[in-house]
């Protein structure tokens, strides 16, 4: 009896020390695990900061292009009052030029007529000397002698009244051209102000259009330069964005790797607990975890538009491998119990996170990433036991396309 309570008493104490020995590694481990949890954080932190003042930039970059298209639009529709400004004046401008010319045609026309009374003039001021002239050498004769010249009294009479006659005639002929000539002139005078006086309006007309192109022509200038502005920020913007998905990716990977991380160390300490135990007796078997998920209709879609985000170019085969991943993850004990969880668990797809699986889901996935969904979740067909994957880069696992997919247990 002795013996048997001597031997329970070193039984006891063992598994005092295994105890004792196993908590001091748990210890151990989770102080290391610790101090790279921290380290991993702080370089999460900077890719958020990084990523922050990228978003920053390009929110601001954004506001300017608005702002910028703003402005240029404001100068298309000024451009477009200028345009109709400038062809009003120009309408007015040619009626200005119209009337020019036809005050210039006035004036060649009064020109020709003064031309031709000062001809007319001078033609009856030579016929006035010669009569002039003839009656001067008549003067060289007697008055009575032209009277009593006559063959009759009448005869006489009527050469006396014709020389009255040619002396009237002469200084009325005169006095009519001069009128006519100083009408002329008063004409082509008037005229000719009438005409300065267009000719000062098409001027100021002229310069106005002068003006007016010069204003568009700048404006244009303008716009060109928002126009650049607005491309030049847009891409700066494009720039920033890339640079945010590349930030968002680099943050989802670092995510997934200490999730890896976490998962295997754990599994790992696990799996010495268990062979510790079992190295002492205390092991107990338990039963694999296993689960009783039905798939909704909604769960269908989820799992179609995730298929197309991460597979659409992949062969038939990578889409009901993707498929049995988020079904592997319900079935664990180490993510979600649904598919909705298992699909919006953060940093865990990428699509999820940049916002296009939203995007598939609300127009519908493709017919062939229905198809393997529903093969997945309707029929179950499980094409693997993987709970990750990702693009090739040298991971250990089986390669489906261009995907490498695989498990930590």
């Amino acid at each position: 009896m002795k013996e048997e309570k001597s031997l329970n008493n070193v039984n006891n104490l063992k598994n005092y020390i295994s105890i004792i020995l196993f908590s001091l590694f748990v210890i151990g481990f989770s102080i290391l695990c610790a101090g790279e949890s921290k380290a991993d954080n702080q370089k999460i932190s900077e890719l958020q900061s990084e990523r922050k003042e990228n978003q920053e930039n390009q929110s601001s970059l954004s506001e300017q292009a608005s702002d910028m298209a703003e402005s240029q639009a404001s100068l298309e529709t000024l451009v477009s009052q200028f345009n109709a400004e400038l062809e009003s004046i120009n309408t007015e401008l040619n009626d200005l030029n119209t009337k020019v010319d036809e005050k210039s045609s006035e004036i060649d026309v009064t020109e020709v007529e003064l031309e031709s009374a000062e001809a007319e003039e001078e033609e009856q001021y030579e016929d006035m000397k010669l009569r002039i002239q003839f009656m001067y050498e008549m003067k060289q004769t007697n008055i009575f002698d032209i009277f009593f010249s006559g063959e009759s009294l009448a005869d006489s009479l009527n050469k006396m009244e014709y020389v009255d006659n040619v002396v009237t005639y002469d200084r009325k002929k005169v006095d009519e051209y001069k009128q006519i000539k100083e009408k002329i002139e008063d004409d082509k005078e008037l005229l000719e102000s009438q005409k300065a006086e267009l000719e000062s309006l098409q001027a100021d007309k002229q310069a106005k259009s002068d003006e007016m192109e010069k204003k568009i022509e700048d404006t244009n200038a303008q716009i060109k330069e928002y126009a650049q502005n607005v491309q030049d920020a847009e891409a700066k913007a494009l720039e920033y964005e890339k640079k945010i998905e590349e930030q968002n990716a680099a943050i989802y990977e670092e995510y997934r790797r200490m999730e890896e991380e976490s998962i295997r160390a754990a599994m790992q300490a696990e799996s010495e607990s268990i062979e510790k135990a079992k190295a002492d007796g205390t092991y107990v078997e338990t039963e694999t975890y296993t689960t009783d998920y039905k798939a909704s209709t909604s769960d269908v879609d989820k799992l179609a538009a995730l298929i197309e985000c991460e597979a659409a170019n992949q062969p038939y085969l990578g889409k009901l491998a993707v498929g049995a991943v988020v079904v592997n993850r319900i079935a664990s004990p180490k993510f979600g119990n649904t598919l909705t969880q298992v699909v919006y668990q953060p940093y865990q797809f990428t699509p999820v996170l940049s916002g296009r699986f939203e995007i598939v889901l609300a127009r519908g996935a493709n017919e062939e990433c229905y198809r393997a969904a529903r093969e997945v979740l309707i029929d179950g067909h499980i094409v693997g036991n993987w709970i990750y994957f990702r693009t090739i880069n040298g991971h250990p696992g089986d390669i489906i396309g261009d995907h490498v997919f695989y498990s930590i247990y």
